[in-house]
């Protein structure tokens, strides 16, 4: 029986995305158990404090192969990884080769939402973008830069810690802008739970006057009055893909498997609505 390692940080479980994760989990869980292996899960508040509990496990032996999670720009934990002798696989981006992987396309992701957005008749989409030093934050920013210069619309962001608190401070600081966004997209459920408070207390009606869209799905979101859209993302599956490329890489370590999601699909829920135009 092998073990595999997975960290999450503090931020984000706090932040009320441990819906999101637990659904993660339990698909790893799943595929891990079902070849007969155990999955060992741990909270770290830091980058540092993650590498230190990469650092035990190894020294340990309490982990055979380590899943790495939300890279930054220069990240030192693939090396270190690397050192420790742990083979690794990752929640990564199309873009991030060489390297087993469960792949993501942030950037297609981000525009096929904000062509659908367009196409609904939205001219002021915001965005509110989780923590710049993130590599898939980066990522989604820049194609959102791309895509409104492209469609010629207005730059409409902000960022926030994928926390409620945040989002509902970024979606003010959007609602305050000289344009005001008819739609923001919000890079975590929590982030457009908070936005969608935030902005009923500035008086506006979702979605007569405002739509709200998640990039993650979760049962808050299905539960919100009224439901707030999202795209479809499949945490469950997921983590299942994420514990098929982990026990490849017990099986055979030198053979790196590399899976990419689809791009997931907008779904239409209470918080989206068209709007009037229909043309650029």
């Amino acid at each position: 029986m092998a073990t595999i390692g997975i960290t999450i940080p503090e931020s984000v479980w706090s932040a009320r995305s441990e819906r999101y994760y637990a659904q993660v989990l339990h698909g790893l869980e799943d595929t891990a158990v079902a070849h007969g292996h155990a999955v060992l899960s741990r909270v770290t508040g830091s980058v540092e404090e993650e590498l230190e509990v990469l650092r035990s496990w190894a020294a340990l032996g309490m982990v055979d192969v380590v899943i790495l999670k939300d890279l930054l720009a220069e990240d030192p934990r693939p090396a270190q990884v690397r050192a420790l002798g742990l083979p690794f696989t990752m929640i990564g981006d199309v873009r991030q080769r060489d390297v087993s992987a469960v792949a993501i396309d942030n950037a297609g992701t981000m525009r096929h939402l904000l062509e659908d957005l367009h196409e609904c008749g939205h001219r002021a989409i915001g965005h509110v973008g989780g923590p710049a030093h993130l590599l898939h934050s980066r990522w989604r920013r820049e194609a959102y830069q791309e895509v409104v210069d492209e469609l010629g619309l207005p730059t409409l962001v902000a960022e926030g810690d994928y926390g409620a608190e945040s989002g509902a401070a970024a979606t003010r600081d959007l609602l305050r802008a000289p344009v005001r966004p008819t739609v923001i997209v919000h890079d975590n459920d929590a982030m457009a739970i908070g936005g969608v408070g935030a902005a009923v207390e500035e008086g506006l009606r979702i979605p007569a006057d405002l739509s709200v869209v998640a990039w993650d799905d979760s049962p808050a979101c299905q539960t919100h009055a009224p439901p707030i859209a999202v795209l479809d993302h499949l945490p469950h599956q997921l983590g299942v893909d994420l514990g098929i490329a982990a026990v490849a890489l017990v099986e055979a370590p030198e053979r790196p498997v590399r899976l990419a999601l689809e791009v997931p699909r907008l779904l239409h829920r209470g918080t989206l609505q068209r709007r009037g135009a229909t043309s650029g």
